[in-house]
């Protein structure tokens, strides 16, 4: 249980610092899908420099790992490109924190699909999550309905990304968790790289743009390094729950950025509209503690 809370703390926060540099590369360059081009490279650089010193042939005893590797890479996809649609208008702390809708979806989803129960306690702790991304969209300019599409379908793609990504290490073989974890997302990033290279080599290219993806690139792919074990240790629910402390932790790198006069990444707002956003990733976390206690029961 500890060894899941923290890799997913440390995820979030990773997650979090991509979500700046995202937003930042969308609103110099106007394109998020050059943004995914660009970073899927990096990223598939990244993979295979890492692959070889974390892969051992015992992994692969069965062919069980080519259906939740090629699926977790194509709802990563859908995911991460409804993403960048949304954070063109909406600021990192505030999408970062309305990504706690996903936990809603990821129980409905192993309930009606995968046949697993939910206690009363844990559902206390997953509504705690959804009421906190409520009050985070009542917490700045009001979000349009096109743009709450966008993170809606982010959140199921991103959802069913989780759940083949923990079926994807626990298809791996051998007794250590963190080194399966590590080769499964080296295997998904090379995949998505791969993928991504001839698109690349399609358009048209600016090392501006690749300094720019960089940044992101480097936090995302770190991110994901725990997160993979994070979900493989606790399962994707509660990984999940962990992972809404990114709420807390974007709200805290957007005060900096305002403090900073960055007014393009993080915009202003009132001292009432930042309390009830810290007051939002204050109940997100508070729904870790009352799912790990429900989970004891």
């Amino acid at each position: 249980m500890l060894f899941g809370i923290v890799t997913g703390i440390i995820a979030a926060f990773g997650q979090s610092a991509s979500y700046i540099f995202s937003r930042n590369f969308v609103v110099r360059f106007g394109s998020p899908i050059l943004l995914m081009i660009y970073s899927q490279v990096i990223m598939g650089i990244f993979a295979a420099l890492l692959l070889p010193w974390v892969i051992s042939r015992s992994m692969f005893e069965e062919t069980a790992v080519i259906t939740p590797l090629l699926l977790t890479s194509l709802f990563y996809l859908l995911g991460q490109g409804s993403f960048f649609v949304a954070i063109r208008e909406i600021e990192a702390s505030r999408l970062s924190s309305l990504l706690g809708i996903k936990l809603l979806v990821l129980a409905l989803i192993n309930i009606v699909f995968l046949g697993q129960g939910i206690n009363s306690w844990q559902w206390v702790a997953i509504f705690m999550c959804v009421t906190a991304a409520t009050m985070m969209n009542w917490s700045g300019g009001k979000i349009s309905w096109r743009m709450m599409m966008w993170v809606m379908l982010c959140c199921l793609f991103y959802s069913l990304s989780d759940i083949y990504a923990r079926a994807l290490v626990l298809s791996l073989k051998g007794n250590s968790l963190i080194l399966r974890s590590l080769t499964a997302t080296s295997m998904c990033y090379i995949l998505l790289g791969a993928i991504a290279v001839p698109v690349l080599l399609a358009v048209k290219r600016s090392r501006g743009a690749f300094r720019a993806a960089l940044p992101f690139a480097v936090c995302w792919f770190t991110a994901m390094l725990f997160l993979f074990a994070c979900f493989a240790a606790v399962g994707t629910v509660f990984g999940n729950i962990v992972q809404s402390s990114r709420g807390l932790i974007s709200v805290i790198l957007g005060m900096m950025l305002v403090r900073m006069e960055m007014a393009h990444l993080e915009s202003r707002t009132s001292s009432k509209a930042l309390l009830r956003r810290i007051a939002a990733a204050m109940l997100m976390m508070a729904a870790i503690a009352a799912y790990t206690l429900a989970s004891k029961k």
